[in-house]
């Protein structure tokens, strides 16, 4: 006679201890993830979509274009368009969606340097394509020696009265680093996984001729520079952002590079991880007394609650654990420092005049995080919040509104007399904060 036999069930003790064992390897392996998307260098991949002008309807001295509705093209905010023609690129601005579907979306003309026709081809962008040159501004391409190597960086020198910036037009041939000598530079960083081109929105305002008021442009010089593992320039040996914990040195190569050229004073503009790598340069630079403003555009101030925030934006399980062990993981994978980054926590002791620009709807960098700095520190800061803005695109919000603001603070902080402003620089492992 047969017995039936059975395998002895497993202790209640044993499978909780599995699912613990799953569990912790299924927490791992996620934050193993997202700590490698926070800091492994990936190229730059910005999709151009097909584009086309599907109508253009002239009415009440306005221009109104449709173009094919696209993710492009549905953006909020003003858009700017570029072309080929036998000419060069040329270029438009389109101002905020008025009405859209998906058969297209629909915005005024604001200006352009040459006629859009019907069924043209088009870039659309929120930020900006092509060169200084293509949008009327002479530029130098240069070279800033770094520790891993020359990095890529455009100079612009002021445009004249006598040429004012103008899309697509020949300005004069190739400038010179002289006739940078002896003028204000603004060196402009961009932000990460960014572009050179990400601040050719800005670049009129800041180089364009001086003309008086709000009218015109602020006569800078312009050294728009790309920093370690950023798209051009030279990698790091183990190809891992810092989050400004060490790319404050290429700002630093920068700073020196408009001092040896003969910079009277020099300004930090800086977009998302740009504005970071500003405030870096503040605490930790030996030159950081010879910045006399910084502009940030969408700063990013406290990075692990940076992390949270993303974890509770997308819904991970356990949000508050898992954002710990992927900064944890981070801090394993790349040497992260954390504490070198936290610009949030040492606010009281930045002592240089700042203007900042926010969006209230920005899903990067939350407004809550940054607004915690300027309300704590406005015997410095200049703050403009851009209702319904997203990351980096407050100048799409409303570019009167944010080159105005661009323009006075600037004219305000240079006619004022410098002082020293900073308290001296730190090595990021003599500034802990935790």
């Amino acid at each position: 006679m047969s017995k039936n036999t059975h395998n002895p069930a497993l202790p209640l003790w044993g499978r909780v201890l599995i699912g613990a064992a799953l569990g912790v390897g299924a927490m791992l392996g996620v934050g193993w993830y997202f700590a490698d998307r926070l800091v492994h260098v990936r190229p730059v991949r910005r999709k151009a979509y097909p584009t086309r002008v599907l109508a253009l309807e002239e009415g009440h001295g306005h221009t109104h274009v449709t173009l094919t509705s696209t993710p492009s093209t549905r953006r909020p905010g003003s858009l700017i368009l570029e072309w080929q023609t036998p000419g060069g690129t040329r270029y438009a601005q389109l101002g905020p969606l008025l009405r859209g579907n998906s058969a297209g979306t629909v915005r005024e003309l604001r200006e352009t340097d040459a006629p859009l026709r019907l069924g043209q081809r088009v870039r659309a962008s929120t930020i900006g394509r092509g060169t200084p040159a293509q949008r009327g501004m002479p530029h130098l391409e240069l070279s800033i020696p770094g520790d891993h190597g020359p990095m890529p960086a455009w100079l612009v020198p002021p445009v004249t009265p006598a040429h004012p910036v103008r899309a697509g037009a020949a300005q004069g041939g190739t400038p010179t680093l002289a006739q940078a000598a002896g003028t204000d530079w603004v060196i402009v960083t961009h932000g990460y996984g960014g572009l050179r081109q990400d601040a050719l929105r800005i670049l009129p305002t800041l180089v364009g001729p001086q003309t008086g008021g709000l009218s015109g442009g602020l006569g800078l010089t312009a050294l728009v520079i790309t920093y370690r593992n950023a798209e051009g320039a030279p990698p790091t040996p183990e190809r891992k952002h810092r989050l400004s914990a060490e790319e404050w040195q290429d700002l630093e190569a920068a700073v020196q590079f408009a001092v040896e050229h003969g910079a009277r004073r020099i300004l930090l503009f800086g977009f998302s991880l740009g504005a970071g790598i500003s405030l870096a340069f503040l605490r930790y630079s030996r030159l950081a007394d010879r910045v006399t403003a910084l502009l940030l555009d969408s700063p990013p101030l406290e990075w692990r609650a940076l992390i949270t925030h993303h974890a509770l934006r997308y819904r991970v399980p356990i949000p508050f654990v898992l954002s710990r062990v992927v900064a944890w993981l981070t801090v394993v994978k790349s040497k992260q420092d954390f504490d070198a980054v936290d610009h949030l926590s040492v606010r009281d002791t930045f002592r240089t005049p700042m203007l900042v620009v926010h969006g209230s709807i920005d899903k990067t960098v939350p407004v809550a995080q940054v607004e915690s700095f300027v309300h704590a520190r406005p015997d410095i800061v200049e703050y403009h919040r851009f209702e319904g803005a997203q990351h980096e695109r407050a100048w799409n919000q409303d570019p009167a509104r944010y080159e105005a603001a661009v323009k006075t603070f600037v004219q305000r902080v240079l006619d004022t007399p410098q002082a020293t402003h900073t308290t001296g620089p730190q090595r990021p492992e003599e500034n802990h904060h935790a």
